[in-house]
């Protein structure tokens, strides 16, 4: 074992057992957004938090919130999709100020 697998391999143990890796997961949703659900929606919509499982999301428009309620269900499995676990369970938008 080379001394960078020994390194990669504590940080993982670490990671996975403070805690701290779940919240990392969680970010991702906020940094990769435009790759989750695609330029032309992230271009209308921004996640704004994560708590208890839903996840709110500010949208440009109430016809943009329509049309995300409408795919609500698809977009939770792909978010979840893209973090490797079920974390987002709901999703709720409020229209941009």
């Amino acid at each position: 074992m080379s001394p960078e697998e020994d390194i990669s391999s504590i940080i993982k143990q670490y990671l996975s057992g403070s805690g701290i890796g779940k919240k990392l997961k969680r970010y991702r949703i906020f940094n990769h957004w435009p790759e989750i659900v695609g330029q032309k929606i992230s271009s209308k919509t921004k996640p704004e938090k994560l708590f208890k499982g839903i996840l709110y999301i500010s949208v440009a428009s109430s016809a943009w919130a329509n049309e995300m309620s409408l795919m609500s269900r698809r977009l939770v499995k792909e978010i979840n999709k893209f973090i490797g676990e079920d974390i987002v369970k709901e999703l709720r938008f409020k229209i941009q100020e």
